[in-house]
């Protein structure tokens, strides 16, 4: 599922032509308005990226490349969340935070950090590199390093091994 920079291939080349990348590419536009202090063109392209794809980024989040969303519907991604280097996240996923709105309340993924559908992760936590969340778990806690979380709240269920 994860691939490092040496197996990379031409497809990877032309990921860009794939429509699941056209949340990705609106929010990155969005989020460039934003640090040019146009904020109204930033929610313009924030809003056509909801009304089109069902995708709620907020401009102020903070994601490194990679990011794969491969049906971005539902996917809600909080103002203070941060996301790693190629991360998947599936429909249906909320970032956020439980309710106390400031820039320490939302949750940090690592790297090549993969998310199942509906799953839930709120509060300040970390979910550490290569960690995979369980379809429909619900996360409060932080994750160590290639574990395998499931289950409401999620517990560790084992611990992956990433060649």
């Amino acid at each position: 599922m994860f691939r490092n920079k040496e197996t990379l291939g031409i497809k990877d080349y032309f990921m860009v032509l794939n429509p699941r990348m056209y949340p990705v590419i609106l929010f990155r536009i969005s989020s460039f308005f934003q640090q040019s202090h146009l904020g109204i063109i930033a929610k313009i392209f924030s809003t056509i990226n909801f009304v089109l794809f069902g995708c709620d980024i907020a401009k102020g989040a903070k994601i490194q490349g990679g990011l794969y969303l491969p049906h971005p519907s539902g996917v809600v991604i909080g103002e203070y969340a941060i996301i790693g280097h190629n991360c998947i996240i599936h429909q249906g996923v909320t970032l956020g935070d439980r309710g106390e709105e400031h820039e320490t309340s939302n949750p940090t993924l690592g790297d090549y950090v993969e998310i199942g559908t509906g799953a839930k992760i709120l509060g300040k936590i970390l979910l550490d590199d290569y960690s995979r969340i369980g379809a429909n778990s619900v996360v409060l806690k932080d994750t160590p390093k290639y574990a395998v979380v499931v289950g409401i709240p999620a517990k560790v269920i084992k611990y992956r091994k990433v060649l």
